[in-house]
């Protein structure tokens, strides 16, 4: 009779153990979907590119702010550093699925044609509004990135370069002047082409 207890018991617990965690998954899963759904951006293309919004010290025409932030690894950065390289300036974040779409074409542009192009890829995390170094890192690790990962811990240089949407995109020539912002992921021939077009 006790043993007929304790397994009645031990199978109540594990179906409410079953329970909570079906629960929690599908709460994460309504979670995820809103994010995506917030995020979710078409991808860009070379043709609908938009010029940058005309306020602000941001917008096409103007020179690359000198803004000061750390890379990843600690390093102090001012964006002023890139002067004579192109520059691809993206802002993202790990729990985005458009920039998770777009970090694998980015690392392949970066390893083959960058160099070539005289580019150089500047990934600036939100990391005001996303889940913490670590994760950060680990996003960097699991996708193999070896281009500078800038952190935006204040959430400044997001609405310096007004980065409501992302992954948004500016290019910048070599004379360190804004000439494109793009909303949308990017793959590998687009970058070719538009830095091409610089």
């Amino acid at each position: 009779m006790i043993k007929r207890l304790l397994a009645l018991g031990l199978v109540g617990t594990l179906v409410a153990i079953l329970i909570i965690n079906v629960i929690n998954d599908q709460k994460e899963r309504q979670e995820l979907e809103a994010l995506q759904q917030e995020y979710a951006v078409q991808p860009a293309d070379n043709d609908s590119a938009a010029p940058v919004e005309a306020s602000g010290a941001v917008k096409e025409g103007n020179p690359l702010p000198a803004f000061d932030t750390t890379t990843l690894d600690g390093e102090p950065v001012n964006l002023q550093d890139y002067r004579g390289k192109k520059i691809i300036l993206n802002f993202w974040a790990t729990w985005c699925p458009p920039c998770m779409a777009e970090m694998p074409h980015m690392q392949e542009y970066y390893e083959n044609e960058a160099k070539e192009q005289n580019v150089e890829i500047l990934a600036v995390n939100l990391t005001s509004k996303d889940n913490g170094i670590e994760k950060i890192q680990s996003f960097t690790d699991d996708y193999g990135l070896t281009f500078p990962i800038l952190l935006d811990e204040t959430g400044l240089l997001g609405d310096e370069f007004q980065a409501f949407t992302i992954p948004t995109t500016y290019l910048i020539d070599e004379e360190g002047i804004i000439q494109r912002k793009l909303m949308g992921p990017m793959d590998r021939d687009m970058m070719v082409d538009m830095m091409e077009d610089l």
